[in-house]
């Protein structure tokens, strides 16, 4: 067969069935679903809801192609559209470049995922004690949830009406997604989320309500519904005759690549990723071009893909939090194509580097506050974290459990002095890499390998070990997150 085979079925759904066994033994909940255009359908758990996280940037870039539609400029600021983002640092920003990720204000999850319920005049006030960015404008692209906030915001000032109900009038009911909605109190069946412990127990996540931040990832659906939503993306593409401002004309619009993330590569293909409109394109040397997007929250984790010149799509839903579904729809798809190619124990193993982003030069307040909580790791202060931590960092992870993976992480690292800055790589004003002195070299070029969810390629001895300290736009620790 040739390189660009059509993967396999069978091997697929192998593959997704062993991840449903997986998570089933671990208390959880695996829904899934492969769609062929013209033929059966293979699915698990379809008609029961999840939270479908990030996927909804999807349907917020609908949204909010329907306003440009109908007059809306994508390349009018922020501050103009909605007065009380006026003078903070968002609003000279604009929906063009919040659709696409590249207003410069970096990622900002687990911060964001925590934050849906809060209130638009609650964020303005929020942004007006001083956010800060990475980079400038459309240098880049950095993937901001704070920038979906905003389009929600604008869209609610545009039409008078809140954005929930405008994306449930103007795009769920023309597509017939009857099990799809925002809020969970309409969903008596959704599925429960579930927090993964220090030792792999399961402790129920909270549920939030809509608010500011409903466009990044308050999307409820199941893999029934989304299945229509790939369909209609697919179909979307081939109706080239689509008068200008129809759905269908917006949604082949979404899934053009506007803005360059970064490359893949193995031994046997390449990808190029490239971000849309609420979507991610891209480029394989397997398929041609590929669509999709992830999803991560507190409880869950998501991911949607389709392949439009194999007229294919898969989804996968899982309900711990930031279940990587992305990872196991990569592994089916990649144990479909080894299938077709005649290689079922093929593995690929990915290198990917990323587009160059010139990014802003960290602050000597952000740089002790990365020091700072890299140093809890070392020896745990009650009294520091109160500080530093945002209000995420407690919810994500109750305290004790945080000082006990430190303990644990410490002892096996033989981690035993303080950190200084000549341990620290700053990646950007509000992330940085801390080195175990002794433990290998982390450069933070942008560059990693890895293979099917494991670090491949380098032996183990010679790679670092490492503290990343993530900051949210205030500077407020949003994640520490330790090496392997």
């Amino acid at each position: 067969m040739s390189e660009g085979a059509y993967p396999d079925i069978e091997a697929m759904t192998a593959s997704l069935d062993a991840e449903a066994s997986a998570l089933s033994d671990q208390g959880g909940s695996l829904a899934w679903g492969i769609f062929r255009r013209g033929g059966p359908a293979r699915s698990a758990n379809a008609d029961v809801p999840y939270r479908i996280a990030s996927m909804t940037k999807s349907f917020t870039a609908a949204a909010i192609g329907l306003l440009a539609a109908n007059g809306l400029d994508l390349d009018r600021p922020f501050g103009e559209l909605v007065p009380g983002l006026a003078g903070t640092a968002i609003g000279d920003r604009t929906c063009r470049q919040a659709l696409t990720m590249g207003t410069g204000f970096t990622k900002d999850d687990p911060w964001a995922d925590r934050m849906e319920s809060m209130a638009p005049d609650e964020l303005i006030a929020w942004l007006h004690r001083g956010a800060i960015a990475c980079a400038p404008a459309d240098t880049g692209y950095e993937y901001s949830n704070l920038g979906y906030a905003a389009l929600g915001m604008v869209a609610e000032a545009v039409t008078g009406r809140t954005f929930t109900e405008f994306v449930s009038t103007e795009v769920l009911e023309p597509l017939g997604l009857t099990r799809t909605g925002f809020d969970h109190t309409d969903f008596p069946d959704l599925v429960p989320g579930f927090r993964v412990d220090l030792d792999g127990g399961l402790h129920p996540a909270e549920l939030t309500g809509p608010g500011v931040f409903s466009p990044i990832g308050g999307v409820i659906s199941t893999v029934g519904d989304i299945g229509t939503w790939m369909s209609a993306h697919l179909d979307a593409l081939d109706d080239l005759d689509a008068r200008p401002g129809t759905l269908p004309h917006i949604l082949a619009g979404n899934q053009q690549g506007r803005r360059l993330m970064d490359s893949q590569r193995s031994d046997h293909h390449s990808e190029t990723l490239i971000y849309g409109y609420g979507l991610e394109t891209r480029l394989d040397s397997r398929f041609g071009r590929v669509v999709c997007h992830s999803g991560g929250y507190p409880g869950f984790g998501s991911h949607m893909r389709w392949f439009p010149e194999l007229e294919l799509s898969i989804v996968v839903l899982g309900n711990t939090t930031y279940y990587p579904a992305q990872r196991s729809v990569q592994n089916a798809v990649d144990a479909g194509w080894a299938a077709a190619i005649g290689t079922p124990d093929l593995t690929l193993h990915r290198s990917t580097t990323s587009a160059a982003v010139p990014r802003y030069e960290a602050k000597s307040a952000q740089i002790q506050t990365v020091l700072d909580a890299a140093n809890l790791v070392a020896d745990f202060d009650d009294a520091v974290a109160d500080e530093l931590f945002s209000v995420n960092m407690d919810l994500d992870e109750p305290r004790d459990e945080r000082r006990e993976r430190f303990s644990r992480w410490r002892a096996a690292k033989q981690v035993t002095a303080p950190f200084t800055e000549a341990d620290l790589t700053m990646v950007s004003p509000l992330r940085g890499l801390v080195t175990v002195p002794g433990n290998g070299t982390a450069t933070g070029n942008g560059e990693s390998t890895t293979g099917t969810g494991d670090t491949a390629g380098t032996d183990a001895a010679d790679q670092a070990e490492t503290i990343t300290v993530g900051l949210n736009h205030l500077g407020e620790v949003q994640a520490i997150t330790l090496s392997a």
